[in-house]
């Protein structure tokens, strides 16, 4: 009798070799692409949050430093776009959003501190600050500056197609205390 024996092959096929070249080309091509759209979204998040960082210390820093206002006659020198602060110790501060989209800082009580730049991130045209009397209304700081019990200060910050706006209410501690009276100064 005759025994014939089956012929196996130790390899792949050429169909079966291009069925996984064309299988892992088709998942490098998705995973690329996955890969790049992720680092886009991560880029991008970090620049958001580097403007929301920059942003919230620089308006809180301004709203912390106004609150040390000693009376309304400090702010003397103030305007809708420049804050003046005059803190007991006699010293000046002064924060000035200018046409440049950034906001500049001078302190006299650090030697070298005076025009700094503390962010270029800012609108111009929709950051203001306002002064307001008693009754919350709005007022000319230079024809009613012994009016002054609080101020609002808002300023949009912007790079590139991101746009933050903060707004905030400050009452200076001794504007919430009242006038002093002669006998006190």
């Amino acid at each position: 009798m005759v025994k014939y024996t089956k012929a196996t092959s130790k390899g792949f096929t050429l169909i079966e070799i291009l069925i996984v070249i064309m299988t892992v080309a088709v998942f490098g091509t998705i995973t690329t692409e996955m890969l790049a759209n992720a680092s886009k979204i991560y880029s991008s998040s970090i620049k958001r949050q580097n403007l929301i960082n920059e942003a919230r210390s620089t308006f809180f820093k301004i709203i912390r430093e106004a609150s040390w206002q000693k009376s309304f006659s400090s702010f003397a020198g103030s305007n809708n776009k420049k804050l003046v602060i005059r803190p007991a110790d006699g010293n000046s501060i002064s924060y000035e959003i200018r046409q440049t989209n950034d906001i500049i800082q001078s302190n006299d009580q650090i030697t070298g501190a005076n025009n700094k730049i503390i962010t270029n991130k800012v609108e111009y045209s929709n950051s203001s600050i306002a002064y307001k009397n008693s009754s919350g209304s709005t007022i000319d700081i230079e024809n009613q500056i012994s009016d002054i019990k609080s101020l609002e200060l808002t300023i949009k910050f912007n790079q590139e197609s991101q746009n933050l706006l903060f707004r905030g209410e400050i009452t200076p501690y001794n504007l919430r205390i009242g006038r002093a009276m002669s006998y006190h100064e």
